[in-house]
Parts: structure tokens; C-alpha cells; sequence
């Protein structure tokens, strides 16, 4: 007879934290490989189709980078609610409510030039983005609800408001849940390489900014030590709630603006399949860059390849749909698991 002991680590090398997140990724990939081949494809060749596709051609390296643009956003949309302890499901419905209040705008607002009709649209998403988030803030805050369930079932509502309009007054000419094609004013410019648009360069700096709050800032240094102690930061007379509450905006205003970049860069229209999950893809990149706002453009890059490498799968090896969901899923539960060996020393003893 054995038992299991874990014992608490005092601490964690970087490089043992780097090693065994590597080898959680690693085993995602056996384990993705293993249902790919139930499904009757070698999974060396799909993986070969997976890189090909997305990093083989200045097409497929541009629709990757398309596809990274809202991971970014929705990442650093996690990531800055994680460095409270805070967690953010609601990401997609926020990215939703971000993306329909920029397209009443359009609808219904003046076109104006194009530099102001986007900074307007930029705000108006990340308006939206906040103010669903500031929901199930107000509702921690006040009745100590759990924000993961209310984050999670916020985004079926969110989706459902954007499906009343476009069932109802945005309904397209031909009778479609879908609206008009914005017109050029609202639409992020090209940059010369494929469909990446400006949007890019619009998270990239918010990179840069989130990294120095979080970092390079007494705010920031609020947030973190919230996240670590709220004995600690009590102590300090931080304003618990009053930060919670900011942190949510923060949070819902980038996950707005991902909306935005969808709406405004790629579809030039809202309709119903705006966004193929990444508020939920959103999570895996923040926990895999462990909040760093740098890292988070590595694993968004990561993430969507295999995104785009799915897409590749589906159509030339005729695989399900839902083989890149798949692969994210055991992403997320290697990496999820392996915080149990980053923490703990696990050790077999016999037994009388």
C-alpha cells in the first residue's frame, strides 16, 4: 500500500516553472494527436497541415496575425482581473456589448471623419465593454456573488441583446440577422499585409501600457497586492471594493475593445458569429502568460495558429470543427494541472 503526500514547495525557479508548463503543452498535443487519430488522420501530418497553414504563407501568417488581434485584447482583459485574484469569464459577452454599442453608433450616429468616427467607436466599445462588467462587479461588491458564475452567465445574455437587434431593427435587407456594411469611416485602416489591420498596433500599445500600470505604478502596485493579500492591502488601507470595482471596468473596456476590432477591422458589419470564442480563448492566453502583458502577444500568436491551423483541418482532411476547440481545452487542463506540480512536491509512501 502507497499514499500520496504533497508537500508546499517554498518556491518555484523560473526555470522549472518554464520546464514544466513546456511539458504540459507537450501533453496537450500527445493527447490531441491521440483524438485526431481516432478521427482517421495521421496526427503528424495534421500538426505539419496546422503550421503550414498558418506561418507557410504570407496569407496564412497575416490570418494568423488577424486572428491574434481580439486574443490580445481579451488576453490582457483577463490577465489584469487574475492580478487582483479576480476572474473574468465574461470576456465574450463584453467583447458583444462592446461591439453593439460601437454599431448603434454607426446606425444611428453621424458619419463623421474617419480619425473621430473611430476614436469614437474606440471609446464607445470600451464603454460597453465596462458597463457589462460593471454588473457582476456591483454584484460581488454588494451581495458577495461568485463572478465566475455571473461573469459566465452574463455573456448569454449579452449575446442575446446583440440577437434581439440584429432579428429586429438591424435585420439586413435581404432579411438576415446581420447589418449593413459599415461604411469607410468606420473601418480600421489596412496596413499592407494581408487583413491585418490597425487594430494591431491599437493592442500592442495597450501591451505596453498595462505592463507599466501593472508594474510601474501605485495603482498597479494596488492591484497586485490586492491579488496577493486582502489582509496585506487592507493593512495598507487600499480600498478593497473601490479597486475590485476598477479592475472590472479595466477589464470589460478591453474586452470591449476587442468587439471593436472585430466589428470595425475584419467584418465591417456585426452579425451573430462576430466572435468564434475568444473571450473564452482569452483565458487560456492570460493563464498561460501567467498575466505578463509581453507574453500575452506570444501566446495569443500561439493560440491562433492553431485557430487558424483548425480551419485548415477541417477543410482539407474534412476533421470536425471543433478539433482547434479541442486542442485549446487540453491546453487549458495540462496547464491547469500542472500547477499542482509546480506547487507541491508529490512523494509515494508505503504504507503499514
Amino acid at each position: 500500500m502507497f499514499k500520496i503526500k504533497l508537500e508546499q514547495k517554498e518556491r518555484v525557479s523560473k526555470r522549472e516553472e518554464l520546464i514544466i508548463t513546456l511539458s504540459a503543452i507537450g501533453i496537450a498535443f500527445v493527447l490531441s494527436g491521440i483524438f485526431i487519430a481516432l478521427n482517421g488522420v495521421n496526427p503528424f501530418v495534421a500538426l505539419w497541415k496546422v503550421i503550414t497553414s498558418a506561418l507557410g504563407t504570407p496569407y496564412g501568417i497575416s490570418e494568423t496575425l488577424v486572428k491574434a488581434i481580439p486574443l490580445i485584447f481579451t488576453g490582457l482583459a483577463v490577465a489584469i482581473a487574475l492580478n487582483s485574484k479576480l476572474w473574468n469569464i465574461g470576456a465574450e459577452g463584453q467583447l458583444f456589448f462592446g461591439a453593439t454599442l460601437a454599431t448603434a453608433f454607426i446606425i444611428y450616429g453621424p458619419v463623421l471623419p474617419k480619425p473621430l468616427e473611430l476614436t469614437v467607436l474606440i471609446i464607445l466599445g470600451a464603454i460597453g465593454g465596462a458597463l457589462w462588467a460593471a454588473i457582476p462587479a456591483l454584484l460581488k461588491i454588494k451581495f458577495k456573488m461568485n463572478e465566475v458564475i455571473s461573469t459566465l452567465l452574463l455573456n448569454y445574455v449579452a449575446i442575446n441583446i446583440t440577437d434581439y437587434f440584429l432579428f429586429g431593427p438591424w435585420k439586413g435587407k435581404d432579411n438576415f440577422p446581420y447589418t449593413p456594411e459599415f461604411p469607410v469611416e468606420a473601418k480600421f485602416d489596412r496596413i499592407g499585409f494581408g487583413r491585418v489591420h490597425t487594430g494591431l498596433f491599437i493592442a500592442l500599445v495597450l501591451v505596453v501600457l498595462l505592463y507599466i500600470l501593472i508594474y510601474h505604478t501605485k495603482t498597479g502596485y494596488k492591484l497586485r497586492l490586492t491579488g496577493s493579500s486582502l489582509k496585506a492591502a487592507k493593512y495598507a488601507g487600499i480600498n478593497i471594493k473601490k479597486m475590485m470595482f476598477m479592475v472590472f471596468l479595466m477589464s470589460g473596456a478591453l474586452a470591449g475593445l476587442a468587439g471593436v476590432s472585430l466589428v470595425s477591422g475584419v467584418e465591417y458589419k456585426l452579425h451573430q458569429q462576430i466572435s468564434t470564442g475568444y473571450g473564452y480563448t482569452g483565458i487560456i492566453v492570460a493563464w498561460l502568460a501567467r498575466t505578463n502583458p509581453f507574453i500575452i502577444v506570444i501566446f495569443a500568436i500561439f493560440l491562433s495558429i492553431l485557430l487558424k491551423g483548425a480551419d485548415s483541418l477541417q477543410i482539407a482532411m474534412r476533421l470536425p470543427a471543433a478539433v482547434g476547440v479541442v486542442m485549446q481545452a487540453l491546453i487549458l487542463f495540462a496547464i491547469l494541472g500542472s500547477e499542482l506540480f509546480k506547487n507541491y512536491n508529490i512523494k509515494l509512501i508505503r504504507g503499514k
